[in-house]
This record gives C-alpha cells, sequence and structure tokens, in this order.
C-alpha cells in the first residue's frame, strides 16, 4: 500500500492519515493524494477484494473485505458500438458501493471507531450496515422516509439503526446534526477513502478489458464518477494508458444538480421528477464542482433521463437477464439516447440490484412491469 495524505481540494491544506474529521477545517473537501513513486505494479496477489489493488491504494493498517470487486464484464454490439457492460450489482451487498464500503470501514476500523454515522437513498446504507457489522462497529443511517422497502430491511437485517428523514437531502442535512464527538461521520458524500475503494472499477477495467473510450454511469455524489476519474487518472501518470476515457454523466429529471456547471447537455423532456430512480435523488452533494470539472476534462458530457426512457431501458436489460435498479438502466438509456454520436468501446457499469426491490407494491419494479408508471 501506499503512502499519502488528505490534501483540501479548496484550500490546500495537507492533513496524516491520522486526521479524523470528515472534511477540511476550512469546509472544503478531500481527497487522498498517494505517493507512486515506489510503484512496481498493480496488483498484490494475496489480498482479497479491492485490497488487490493495495500497491494503488492509501496504506491502511486494517482490512475489511466481503470478497467486494472483480465483477464480471458481458459486451454487446449496438449499432457498430461494443457496450460492455461491467455487473456491479453482483457484488456482495448488491451494489457497487461495496467497493469503497471496504475502504472507508478498514479505514474507520484503523482510527478505533465504534459507531459511524451514514446518508443514503439505501445501497451504500446496506453496504456500510454490512461492513460495519462485518467489521463489529456499531451503524446508524439516515434515509429518505419513501426508501424502498426492500432497501430498508436489508439495512436493518444488517443491524445497523435506520433514521427516516425525509427526502434524500433532508437525510444529508439531518445526520450532520446529530454528528457528535463520539460519532464517526462515513458518509460517503465527504469521504475521501470512499472514492479510493470505488476506483479500483478502473483498475479493473485495464486489467481485464484494456482502454474504453466512454463511460457511461449515474451521478449523484459523485463516488463513482470520481472514483473511475481518479483511477484512470492514476493509470495515466503511470504511463499504462494513453487516454481517460470520456466520462458521461446520467442524471434524473428534477435531480439534475450538474445543469448549473456544464454547458454540454443532453435533455428528455422533463414534465416531471423521477419517481423510478431513487438511488440518485440527491441535489446537495458537496464534490458537484469536482465532478463538472472531471467531465469536462475527460471530454465528457451530461444526459437527463426523463422515467419514460429509463422504463424502457429497464424491460430491455431485464430481457437481457441483468437484473438491474431503475438508477442503473438510466445509463443505458441515456446510451441509447445518444449512441450514434459513439463509437468504440463503451462502458456502462451496472450499478445496484434490482432484486432490492422485488415484492413491495410501492416499489419501483413492481409500477414499470405493472404498468402503473
Amino acid at each position: 500500500m501506499a503512502g499519502y495524505v488528505l490534501k483540501c481540494r479548496k484550500c490546500g491544506r495537507e492533513y496524516g492519515g491520522d486526521y479524523r474529521l470528515f472534511r477540511c477545517l476550512c469546509g472544503g473537501v478531500l481527497e487522498v493524494v498517494l505517493d507512486l513513486s515506489g510503484f512496481r505494479g498493480l496488483t498484490h496477489e494475496g489480498n482479497l477484494g479491492v485490497f488487490r489493488y493495495s500497491p494503488l491504494l492509501p496504506s491502511i493498517s486494517r482490512q475489511i473485505t466481503l470478497g467486494e470487486g472483480l465483477t464480471p464484464t458481458l459486451r454487446l454490439s449496438s449499432g457498430g458500438v461494443e457496450i460492455l457492460f461491467k455487473l456491479e450489482y453482483l457484488n456482495p451487498t448488491g451494489s457497487f458501493k461495496d467497493r469503497g464500503s471496504a475502504l472507508s470501514i478498514s479505514k474507520a476500523l484503523e482510527l478505533g471507531v465504534s459507531e459511524v454515522l451514514e446518508d443514503s437513498s439505501g445501497n451504500t446504507g446496506i453496504s456500510i450496515a454490512a461492513y460495519a457489522g462485518r467489521a463489529g462497529v456499531k451503524a446508524s443511517v439516515y434515509v429518505p422516509s419513501d426508501i424502498p422497502l426492500g432497501k430498508y430491511l436489508l439495512i436493518r437485517a444488517f443491524g445497523a439503526n435506520v433514521i427516516k428523514a425525509g427526502s434524500r437531502d433532508d437525510a444529508s442535512r439531518r445526520v450532520l446534526d446529530d454528528l457528535t464527538e463520539s460519532k464517526y461521520y462515513i458518509g460517503h458524500t465527504w469521504n475521501p477513502y470512499f472514492i479510493e475503494g470505488t476506483k479500483t472499477i478502473a483498475f479493473e477495467v485495464y486489467e481485464f478489458l484494456g482502454e474504453v473510450d466512454y463511460v457511461i454511469l449515474p451521478v449523484a455524489s459523485g463516488t463513482l464518477l470520481l472514483g473511475l476519474w481518479k483511477g484512470f487518472n492514476e493509470l495515466l501518470s503511470l504511463g499504462l494508458i494513453n487516454e481517460v476515457p470520456k466520462l458521461i454523466a446520467v442524471q434524473a429529471c428534477g435531480y439534475d444538480s450538474l445543469s448549473k456547471y456544464l454547458s454540454d447537455v443532453v435533455r428528455t423532456e422533463c414534465s416531471e421528477s423521477t419517481s423510478l430512480a431513487d438511488a440518485i435523488r440527491l441535489t446537495n452533494a458537496p464534490r458537484l464542482p469536482y465532478m463538472a470539472e472531471a467531465i469536462s476534462r475527460s471530454g465528457g458530457r451530461l444526459v437527463v433521463i426523463n422515467d419514460h426512457h429509463i422504463i424502457s431501458a429497464v424491460k430491455e436489460l431485464f430481457s437481457l437477464g441483468f437484473a438491474v435498479e431503475p438508477t442503473s438502466a438510466a445509463a443505458y438509456a441515456a446510451f441509447k439516447l445518444i449512441k450514434g454520436e459513439l463509437s468504440g468501446k463503451v462502458l456502462i457499469p451496472l450499478t445496484g440490484s434490482g432484486l432490492k426491490y422485488v415484492g413491495g407494491y410501492d416499489s419501483p419494479l413492481y409500477k414499470v412491469f405493472m404498468g402503473e408508471s
């Protein structure tokens, strides 16, 4: 594992690995800056999960893993474009968030934390609850009041305390109101170690697929987008790839928070806010300017998708055998909208499992397949 410092994106102040606050003293977002001068190879074959890539991860003494990562990729040709579906919904708790949870819970354990707080639409809460349970750490998760029942029950099943707090944005505010000195805020919207976990997707893409031309992905808090941006740029700095892929961010109607930062936006008709893409219903993410910077510098753009397009994409993906949640399908819907402008290899991470929605009459998938949306 590599030596590192935490650096503020706002003021440039640096902190050591023993820093316990979730943001800089100036209020800015922190990121991990690795010392890669001693880099000798991408993998450490004796390690499990995302720690397989420990040479490009911050040095952490405790490693909590549930075997996340190394997800399969399936290929599909469409109009001369090669789609690479990376099945991130096959991670241990059913989403890519397990990669970030492995790093952030491992760091919390190293810091001697006994209780963590998280705010989440569902997937991260499930993941943090599971990894905290594995580590023997107490977890409290703040969620929107209309969280899908399946996600709510899974967070509870993994042993976390669940607090319903209005909208998704309300949950992110409420968790900070309840924060005390004895409770460690592990929230993925701020946590720099979470992004260190999600960047391992870029390493797997390089190791097993080589270079890709585009990545199309759903965006809310930006942990996936910024993880990919960071991972591909680290590979570029090491001379392992020639170019960072163009990042196509996908947001849903009513929650297109990136629109005010970007000029290159493709937008479907938005007559109402999404009721389906629950995993990306967030508007106050602290890293929004840095997401926009990554998209622009990569040569990417923003696509805003409505529920009509999401429904069509969900049905098509299920017909292909992919049991995904509507938020994952939003990325495929965006691909279908702009595919005439694309060429080469297009990576689409299928980020979350649709199996978390099965069984509830208020489930987004019930509405899709029973024709109520």
